[in-house]
């Protein structure tokens, strides 16, 4: 299970109540700029990967500072980032390849 969380700049900062709770903690949590997933705004995407437990929680504390994406733009802003993870993953290839 995922969820895409959409943090405004001004708030980016309390991200960080997603890696202080104990259960959210645990799961695969990653943090991206709109620009370098190729989006035109300046927001933050927070990607929260785990448990259905974790999720819930995720959007629980995440619902405070931030837009929980569903849908299409769940899935348009979750292909980009597996898109990126590819190609860093197609990069680390020709290195030790």
């Amino acid at each position: 299970m995922y969820s895409i969380f959409k943090v405004e700049k001004k708030d980016s900062q309390r991200v960080d109540e997603l890696y202080k709770d104990d259960v959210v903690s645990r799961q695969s949590i990653i943090k991206r700029d709109g620009i370098s997933l190729e989006l035109k705004d300046d927001n933050i995407y927070v990607l929260v990967e785990g448990s259905e437990e974790a999720i819930k929680k995720a959007k629980q504390i995440a619902s405070q500072f931030s837009k929980v994406l569903e849908g299409k733009e769940l899935e348009d802003i979750y292909n980009r980032f597996k898109a990126q993870d590819e190609k860093s993953l197609e990069g680390m290839g020709s290195i030790f390849g």
